[in-house]
């Protein structure tokens, strides 16, 4: 995997940025039909974890946003 997302130490300061991800208001893109669900996952082989985010789209949907790793910003 290539380092292209933010690595959080532990565990609760992962599921702190996810508190910061589901609140607010959350707009759809073109064809998704539900927001992303976020989950906080362990990085192979250090002791580090990242937001993964999984997202919806409807089918033949084209430049759909894939599911992974919530981008570094």
């Amino acid at each position: 995997m290539t380092k292209n997302y933010t690595a959080y130490a532990t565990k609760a300061l992962a599921i702190a940025a996810l508190d910061i991800l589901n609140a607010g208001t959350y707009y759809l893109s073109h064809g998704e039909y539900e927001r992303p669900h976020y989950t906080a996952r362990k990085v192979r082989g250090q002791d580090a974890y990242y937001i993964h985010a999984k997202r919806y789209f409807y089918a033949g949907t084209f430049y759909a946003t894939p599911s992974g790793p919530v981008c570094a910003f």
